[in-house]
Formats: C-alpha cells, structure tokens, sequence
C-alpha cells in the first residue's frame, strides 16, 4: 500500500439561523459535546481552553481555543492529533467559527484551515457539511438553543 501524504486544504461552510448572535455562539462553545460527532472532553468556553475529541481509540485529536472573541468569532487550534488506522495526523490545523448579523439572524461561517489526505478533500467536504449544517443547525434551531 501506498503511504498517502498531508496537503494543506481549507474549506468552508456557512449557515443562516433564526437566533440571536450570542445564542449561536454559545452553543458553540459551550455545548459542543450536543452537536459535534465524537466524544468531547474539557472545556471550550473561553481563551487557552483546552478539550479533547476521541472517537473509540482510533481517532484523537487534542485542541486548544487559540481566539475568542465573544459573539463574533472562536478558533480552535489542533494541538496533537491521530487517526490510527492510517496515522494521520492532522496537528496544526485550525477550525475557525465567524459570527455575524444578517437581519434578524445570525450567519455562521465555519472554515477547516489545515491539513488532509491528498485524496481526501471530498470527505472533508462531507464531513465540514454534516457537522456544521446537519448537527450544529439541527442542534440550535430544534428548540433546546434558546
């Protein structure tokens, strides 16, 4: 098998929701483990925060809230990472949350800033869209986001 090599790739996703600025940025920074994939450990609320996503023992990613500037924009720093089934490693790669007011909503732009596969950009598409438009949407505008 052939060894795959990291590329940098940056991808971004935007949604439009019906709540207030300061609900939508709330609930992604203190409600992740309700919307995001894997399991969430720590605490991703402020500046230097620091939290861990695992999925089962194959998949770790340790991160690091690197800006915060509350209502309009968070930025999560990977700071060690692993995906054991290929040994990827993505460290370095920054998720990038941006806030702002459209009428009486809110505009949500999500930008993965980092590395991939070299033949996995369409996954990283998919998988930008999942979380940001299906889980994060759903999880803010089925009610439980006030």
């Amino acid at each position: 098998m052939e060894s795959q090599k990291n590329i940098a790739a940056n991808y971004s996703v935007a949604i439009e929701v019906a709540k207030p600025i300061k609900n939508v940025f709330n609930a992604i920074t203190h409600d992740v483990a309700k919307w995001w994939p894997e399991d969430f450990e720590g605490e991703s609320a402020k500046l230097n925060d620091e939290f861990v996503f695992k999925s089962g023992d194959s998949h770790y990613s340790k991160n690091k809230v690197v800006e915060f500037v509350p209502n309009a924009k968070v930025v999560w720093l990977v700071t060690d990472s692993i995906r054991k089934t290929d040994n990827f490693d993505w460290t370095g790669t920054k998720f990038i949350f941006e806030l702002s007011p459209k009428g009486g909503n809110t505009l949500l732009n999500f930008t993965y800033d980092g590395f991939i596969l070299e033949n996995e950009y369409d996954r990283l598409a998919a998988i930008c869209d999942l979380v940001i438009k299906e889980m994060l949407y759903n999880f803010i505008t089925d009610g439980k986001v006030k």
